[in-house]
């Protein structure tokens, strides 16, 4: 079966015989590992697939297969969906009955135990990432090019950090159970720690200075292919280099320093919160709880006005790039028009850029492109600032039961319960409502809504003086027609126009209009028989003439009857 071994023989080979050896070697590699196998037991050769390339699904598929799936499936991935909720909340709501004394006699060891076991699935993925050891080199990349993703020194730093996370929760949940009596200054020191190593990870990012290439060429006096490795090793670490002011990277770059910086803030804010906190845990010193929170409400405050300077100035970048961007089209007294912008080599001018120079006209794929991103920036600041009112909501309620009201602590977490009904509520909807219309359903649904409207072949009759002109020499034409404020309509009656129409409109004259090469269409015909007919009725007076002109219409008909005769 191998396509060398067929080639050998004679035989040519054949898409089809190349398809059925990669099959076979599938297959192969399939039995005769062990867990693949397993793999392949379970989920089938579809699920294999999917597990080694998750994007190799076709959507539709998926979409096809989910619609004509049965109510048990749908059910059991609504489940799941449920099942993971359940998971989340169910450590807050066992909190909350405790501090309730709904579970009297329960330490909160046991009532944490949820959070033992979410710890020890994280300890052992950390574990797991540092045993698989360094990344290896992908054999497209150069040696000198490959930089390892996921060192391991980050891999330990990451390890250290969760540690620090669990030891404060155990010393914690002993202090409360009274196992220990230490002070709450010792019991924090997991979370000093814990602090001080973010502010080791963000104070240099916060404090990188973004150059581009042709800085650092400028400064070294020569280019950036000469640099030596050492030279790069020590600009790397000091600065940030990026192509241009104006690359993706840059902006990367700037919003990583302006994410460290803010985490910079946020780490002093929580800082004065836990001098706050273990100040009156320790010394009961009777300061007001919402005073003692009162970082968080400084520290959200903050955060919105961050939000609304980055909106303001990606408004103000936007403005500069193109000042009449944001004036929504709207054009203002005495503005030439966009033909007297040309100049003699055709280029289109607007407003005069900060040096001087008149800025060219953008185009309107870079409109486009300033138009995300402004939506990008004002949904940034929106989700933000809604955040922020959200997390505050929630502590407000937390503060409020601490300070002694009395309402159920269960309150605390109705915001996040609300919302994540709401969320469940439409997946449900989704999930169960969902079916596949199939192409008959809708090829009914057409030729259903063909037979009770307007036929599919429908061709509508040109209308003279609506881009239909008539062809000299045609049986019929369509009269023409002025209009006179006094008089009413007025039909020209010349011979060419006028005697040809007028021999249409006699119901009693039987010859035959004489035939030309060129025939009119058969629509045009129909119509201005249809006209002729309606105006050569008597009884029925025509709208747009007066009282008055009565009598002009009457010598207008004798005129073509006189004409019929001569005819």
């Amino acid at each position: 079966m191998h396509p060398d071994k067929l080639a050998q023989r004679g035989k040519q080979v054949t898409d089809v015989d190349q398809a059925r050896f990669q099959r076979m070697k599938e297959a192969y590699e399939t039995l005769s590992d062990p867990h693949k196998r397993e793999t392949y037991d379970a989920i089938g050769e579809r699920g294999m697939k999917w597990l080694d390339e998750p994007f190799s699904l076709d959507p539709q598929e998926m979409a096809h297969n989910f619609a004509n799936s049965s109510t048990l499936d749908r059910s059991k991935i609504f489940g799941i969906f449920v099942a993971i909720a359940i998971t989340v909340f169910l450590l807050p709501i066992l909190a909350c009955l405790q501090v309730d004394g709904n579970l009297q006699g329960t330490p909160w060891t046991a009532i944490l135990t949820p959070l033992w076991i979410w710890n020890a699935f994280i300890l052992f993925y950390h574990a797991r990432v540092i045993a698989m050891g360094p990344i290896s080199r992908p054999e497209n990349i150069p040696e000198a090019d490959w930089v390892d993703p996921l060192p391991m020194s980050k891999r330990i730093f990451s390890l250290f950090r969760f540690s620090l996370i669990i030891a404060f929760e155990i010393l914690a949940s002993l202090r409360l159970d009274e196992y220990i009596n230490w002070t709450w200054v010792n019991v924090f020191v997991p979370i000093y720690v814990w602090e001080a190593t973010t502010l080791y990870k963000k104070i240099p990012l916060a404090r990188m200075k973004i150059v581009t290439v042709d800085d650092l060429e400028t400064a070294l006096g020569k280019p950036f292919a000469e640099f030596t490795q050492a030279e790069k090793d020590l600009i790397s670490r000091r600065y940030s280099v990026v192509p241009t002011v104006d690359s993706p990277e840059f902006e990367a770059a700037h919003k990583l320093k302006s994410r460290a910086r803010q985490d910079v803030i946020k780490v002093g804010f929580r800082i004065v919160f836990l001098v706050f906190l273990i100040t009156e845990l320790d010394t009961d010193a009777g300061y007001n709880w919402w005073f003692i929170f009162s970082p968080f409400w400084l520290m959200s405050f903050c955060i919105c006005c961050g939000s609304y300077q980055g909106f303001a100035e990606a408004q103000a970048a936007i403005s500069e790039k193109d000042p009449d961007f944001l004036s929504m089209g709207k054009k203002t007294y005495g503005e030439n028009d966009d033909e007297e912008n040309h100049n003699l080599n055709g280029d289109t001018y607007g407003a005069m850029g900060a040096d001087g120079d008149p800025q060219k006209k953008l185009t309107e794929e870079e409109k486009n492109e300033l138009k995300a991103q402004l939506m990008q920036s004002g949904y940034r600041m929106i989700s933000s600032c809604c955040s922020q009112v959200f997390i505050l909501i929630i502590v407000g309620l937390f503060v409020g039961k601490i300070q002694g009201a009395e309402y159920s602590s269960i309150w605390i977490l109705s915001p996040l319960l609300f919302v994540t009904g709401i969320i469940l509520l439409c997946l449900g909807c989704t999930i169960f409502c969902i079916t596949e219309v199939s192409d008959d359903d809708v090829f009914d649904a057409t030729k259903q809504s063909s037979e009770n409207g307007t036929p599919s072949d429908y061709n509508p009759p040109n209308v003279a003086g609506q881009g239909s002109t008539v062809t000299e020499g045609q049986g019929s034409q369509v009269p023409k027609a002025t209009w006179d404020p006094e008089k009413g309509q007025i039909w020209d009656e010349t011979p060419s126009a006028t005697g040809q129409a007028d021999s249409s409109l006699g119901n009693d004259v039987t010859e035959e209009p004489a035939k030309s090469t060129t025939s009119a269409p058969a629509s045009d015909v129909n119509t201005t028989a249809s006209i002729s007919r309606i105006l050569s009725e008597d009884t029925a007076p025509i709208d747009l003439l007066d009282e008055e002109d009565t009598s002009i219409q009457q010598k207008k008909e004798d005129e073509s009857n006189a004409i019929h005769e001569l005819d």
